[in-house]
């Protein structure tokens, strides 16, 4: 792993976990609000969106929006050593899997041939020629290449203002993102 990526992964978990409560309620609102109203992410029918973890920004609040909605909302799962997707109706299809990370249960439908519309990406840092550093797995880097229409779906990343910096140390595998929705 990269030296550079490894002290910018560091320093991000300590100022997001520093984010005081009623701070980051405030600008996961804010983040919350602009998403919705992000033409993409308006038009599309079939979301991929992460589970928020620790201080991520929160995502449940999204998820529970489009659900509401009748959207289709795919949570990853990681098995073995690849990430697929699932179909949740609600929140309460997830349970702790690995790392306690909220996943989906293993009895859901995976996502086969249907075609993801949008896709929130999960990072610690960015950059704003759409670089990001994520927490070193790759398996988002690994999964979305394997889409064959990945140019023709938006790629959005929900971060904190600082979270966005100059540059992103990118090996030639390492997917950008389209946009970055910042408070």
């Amino acid at each position: 792993m990269d030296k550079d990526k490894k002290e910018i992964r560091n320093e991000m978990i300590k100022l997001r976990d520093a984010i005081p409560f009623e701070n980051k309620k405030i600008k996961d609102d804010k983040i919350f609000n602009k998403l919705i109203n992000n033409v993409d992410f308006k038009k599309a029918n079939n979301y991929f969106l992460f589970v928020s973890f620790r201080s991520e920004i929160e995502t449940k609040t999204i998820i529970n929006y489009l659900i509401d909605r009748n959207k289709n909302v795919f949570v990853p799962k990681v098995v073995g050593n690849i990430m697929k997707l699932y179909l949740i109706k609600s929140l309460d299809d997830l349970e702790k899997g690995v790392m306690g990370i909220m996943e989906p249960r293993e009895n859901l439908k995976e996502l086969t041939n249907e075609k993801l519309d949008f896709i929130l990406m999960p990072g610690l840092a960015f950059d704003n020629l759409g670089g990001r550093i994520g927490y070193g797995g790759g398996y988002y880097d690994k999964f979305l290449s394997s889409l064959d229409y990945l140019n023709t779906v938006p790629k959005i990343a929900i971060a904190y203002k600082f979270q966005v910096i100059n540059s992103i140390p990118m090996k030639d595998y390492d997917i950008r993102v389209d946009n970055i929705i910042t408070d």
